[in-house]
């Protein structure tokens, strides 16, 4: 088994870690190799031949590698050094006693629809890509609504007067969608959705689109407007540039040890939505 292992080069933990668990492995004759989760938004080629790929930070670590990793379709699994650790599997001590299990096979494979993502400007594409949680067209620095067009396969839907618009994964709908008012969506579900962000005389609605249906959002501002992929990398868009974002053919493929129904509970736990209810005294009669 050839493993990559992306530490979070903020958190030196999670570098010792990265390094001890790559001697560990070389030590059972497997091919490891450490990279920074900085670098490999750059070059995603760091992965190319890896089997598995496990991350020593949070959610944001294991987000990046899901993107970096889809194509080659190398399983990740989490190692969480961050906070909310929603997506990742294990803490570091739960890693170290379950990397044999792991290493023998006993995990389920989660697979998770990813967004194409593409950016055009009145020559052409600029960019393009992959994001694993969301991708948010909004207004830039100045605290300034933007104009945003939504086009689904074509058809004009609305123009919402925003900070913005998400479209999302499942993955993402845990994260901005739903501070934004937006539904949960179950990770087997392969649809996106959209959802804006603090919209003005227009509709608050999120909608579900389609897993085969293409969502297209262009800018009308007469100031800054910003494209941001996972809330991890940005770039400037124009008045009149468009992005468009469909579900990838790639897919993220996540190790899982826990119970193939964990979503819900995790969900919970997680978000802090069980609230211990109070029972009621019983109220005794004098007479």
């Amino acid at each position: 088994m050839r493993v990559a292992l992306l530490f979070q080069p903020r958190i030196a933990a999670s570098v010792d870690h990265a390094q001890r668990t790559q001697h560990r492995l070389q030590c059972r004759g497997l091919d490891a190799w450490c990279v920074s989760s900085w670098e490999i938004t750059e070059r995603p080629g760091d992965l190319a031949g890896a089997q598995l790929v496990v991350t020593f930070g949070g959610d944001g670590t294991l987000l990046r590698a899901a993107r970096a990793a889809a194509p080659y379709r190398a399983i990740c699994l989490g190692v969480n050094y961050g906070r909310l650790g929603f997506l990742t599997e294990f803490s570091p001590d739960e890693f170290d006693e379950r990397l044999d299990d792991v290493l023998d096979g006993g995990y389920w494979i989660e697979e998770r629809v990813l967004i194409d993502w593409t950016h055009h400007d009145a020559n052409g594409v600029v960019a393009s890509g992959l994001a694993a949680g969301d991708v948010v067209v909004g207004r830039g620095r100045m605290a300034r609504v933007v104009e945003i067009e939504v086009r689904i396969n074509g058809v004009v839907l609305t123009t919402y007067t925003s900070d913005g618009v998400i479209v999302a994964t499942p993955t993402g709908t845990t994260g901005y969608v739903q501070a934004a008012g937006g539904p949960v969506l179950h990770p087997k579900v392969r649809d996106l959705v959209m959802t804006p962000l603090v919209p003005f005389l227009t509709p608050a609605n999120s909608i579900v689109v389609g897993h085969d249906e293409r969502v297209e959002l262009t800018t009308y501002t007469t100031h800054e407007a910003t494209l941001s992929i996972d809330g991890q990398t940005d770039q400037l868009l124009a008045s009149g540039d468009r992005v468009v974002c469909e579900a990838s053919e790639h897919l993220a493929r996540f190790a899982r040890l826990r119970e193939s129904d964990y979503f819900y509970a995790t969900l919970a736990e997680k978000m802090r939505w069980r609230v211990p209810r109070e029972m009621p005294r019983p109220v005794h009669g004098s007479g």
